[in-house]
């Protein structure tokens, strides 16, 4: 049996014991404390200097962000596809249809003109002559005159070599050949629509061609159309490529509907050539010599048809069958 001065002992060992392990977990936990404070005060003291540092502004100014892509950067340097492309300043000229009975009035009209002046001549002689007292009779001179005034136009042969032979189409005055051979379509008495065809061996070149288009075939094998078709040199214009030519828009074409009387949109169409097109050159086809007169400017002039700028018209206009346009909607 374990006497009471031997428990004393005991127990205040105890006391001491759990005394010493308090402290020391009271320690442990102070150090512990004490170092999460230690990792944590460097990290609020630069969050404090960065704070400062933006409000006194002396902080240093942050990286700069990658550069945008170039088609980013800015709607200036972006290339621009809202409008049609430029192609260039052109001439305009116009070719038509010449007609051998608007010829053949017109030549009939210089001759009629030429008769009478003959005539004037021969009785300016004869009263002179009758002042001089003169029984000679008229001047070997005025007759001869009045004989050329009234000596019929010479006459050539139009051929076709389309089928390998020259075959004669029709015989027409040489003036309207000529005609026919700078406008490169004509329409003869009897009706028939001649395209020029190009250089052959025949009798007469160059040869033609009897076409079923009212207005002819342009060279892309396409139907003429007034102030929509238009003759270029392939090598500066592709042919079958749309134009828009900004001179054209607004203004009202001469003749009827459905081939004129309307405002023009500007829209025309590469489908011809021919063979005194030569670089920056359009040749607008208007169907009859008077819409050509009729599409002239004051006194007549075309010179307003000059150094035009002239657009690629893909954007802005259209072909639906025969017919060329302006887009629905296009600006």
């Amino acid at each position: 049996m374990t006497s009471s001065i031997d428990r004393g002992p005991t127990i205040l060992s105890t006391i001491g014991g759990a005394i010493r392990d308090g402290v020391s977990y009271l320690a442990d936990l102070i150090a512990r404390i004490v170092n999460g404070i230690a990792r944590v005060a460097p990290m609020a003291v630069g969050l404090g200097l960065g704070v400062a540092s933006c409000q006194s502004g002396q902080v240093d100014a942050p990286l700069p962000p990658p550069p945008m892509p170039r088609e980013m950067a800015s709607p200036a340097e972006a290339p621009s596809d809202a409008g049609p492309q430029p192609l260039g300043e052109f001439n305009i000229t116009f070719y038509y249809v010449i007609g051998e009975e608007e010829v053949a009035a017109k030549s009939a009209a210089k001759a009629a003109k030429a008769a009478k002046l003959a005539r004037v001549a021969n009785d300016n002689i004869s009263a002179t002559g009758a002042n001089a007292g003169s029984n000679s009779g008229p001047d070997n001179g005025s007759t001869e005159v009045e004989l050329t005034a009234t000596t019929p136009p010479d006459l050539v042969t139009l051929y076709s070599s389309a089928s390998g032979s020259c075959e004669a189409i029709s015989e027409v005055t040489k003036e309207f050949a000529s005609q026919l051979e700078l406008q490169g379509t004509g329409k003869l008495k009897d009706g028939r629509v001649l395209n020029i065809w190009g250089h052959c061996r025949c009798e007469h070149s160059p040869c033609f061609k009897v076409t079923e288009s009212q207005w002819g075939t342009a060279g892309t094998g396409k139907p003429l159309q007034p102030f929509r078709t238009v003759a270029v040199d392939p090598k500066v214009v592709k042919l079958g490529t749309l134009l828009y030519v900004p001179l054209l828009e607004g203004r009202t074409m001469p003749g009827r509907a459905p081939w004129g009387g309307f405002v023009h949109d500007g829209c025309v169409v590469a489908d011809d050539t021919g063979g005194g097109i030569d670089g920056n050159q359009l040749d607008l086809f208007v169907g009859r010599k008077g819409y050509y007169l009729g599409i002239s400017g004051s006194a007549g002039s075309h010179s307003w048809a000059r150094h035009v700028p002239v657009f690629d018209g893909e954007k802005m206009c259209e072909r639906k069958g025969r017919q060329v346009a302006r887009k629905s909607g296009a600006i």
